[in-house]
């Protein structure tokens, strides 16, 4: 009777803790994939904004908005959760030829701050104006904060058709939230952060690419 007390108990105690809505992902587990672009603010400056057609295993309708079908709407502007991050190129681009090869363009980019929102309402969002931040009040609530860190901005082409961007991006502070009734904290994908592999196109007015979480 004492050993069915205690398993009951146990039982009862583990009924009571609500599961994660995502499970941790392992140190080399590529978790997040996203696609979105960057605007430029000036010659030197713009922001970044992605969504997520992959986070962890969350099914497509804990990222989008639906249609009238219950489809999920893979775009941005039915995406619940976006990242947002303001980045400016230090002194002016240059070219490298190795001994002889091919020329790259390059760009140093230091680093800065990046903020994933979200919003249960995201067609709610005003998003004509990314680079100012005061639009951003409609955007939702910000539930992760973390360091872009600097990088070298790439490119073969003088960043006309493809350029490329690598960065960490360390976790500073997250908040948990209820997504399908199950609470969700980025903190528990990526306790340390996540490092991010970039792809873009024209300019990086259009980019993609995947992050995987980073070690102790």
């Amino acid at each position: 009777m004492k050993r069915f007390c205690v398993l009951f108990t146990a039982f009862a105690l583990l009924a009571a803790v609500p599961l994660s809505a995502a499970p941790p992902a392992g140190t080399a587990q590529s978790f997040i994939a996203f696609t979105g672009g960057s605007v430029w603010n000036s010659q030197s400056t713009g922001t970044c904004v992605w969504y997520f057609p992959v986070l962890s295993d969350l099914p497509l309708t804990s990222l989008f908005a639906t249609d009238q079908a219950g489809n999920p709407v893979i775009d941005m502007p039915h995406a619940y959760f976006l990242w947002v991050s303001d980045w400016s190129i230090q002194g002016t681009p240059f070219t490298n030829s190795g001994f002889g090869g091919a020329t790259v363009t390059l760009a140093v980019l230091p680093a800065g701050r990046a903020t994933i929102y979200y919003s249960p309402n995201p067609t709610s969002r005003d998003l004509r104006t990314p680079g100012d931040p005061h639009a951003r009040g409609s955007w939702g609530t910000p539930i992760a904060t973390f360091v872009r860190g600097g990088g070298l901005f790439q490119s073969p082409d003088g960043f006309v058709t493809s350029d490329k961007f690598y960065f960490s991006a360390p976790l500073l502070e997250s908040k948990t939230i209820l997504l399908n009734g199950k609470p969700f904290n980025f903190r528990d994908l990526m306790p340390h952060g996540m490092t991010c592999f970039e792809y873009g196109q024209s300019f990086s007015t259009t980019e993609t690419g995947s992050c995987v979480a980073m070690g102790n």
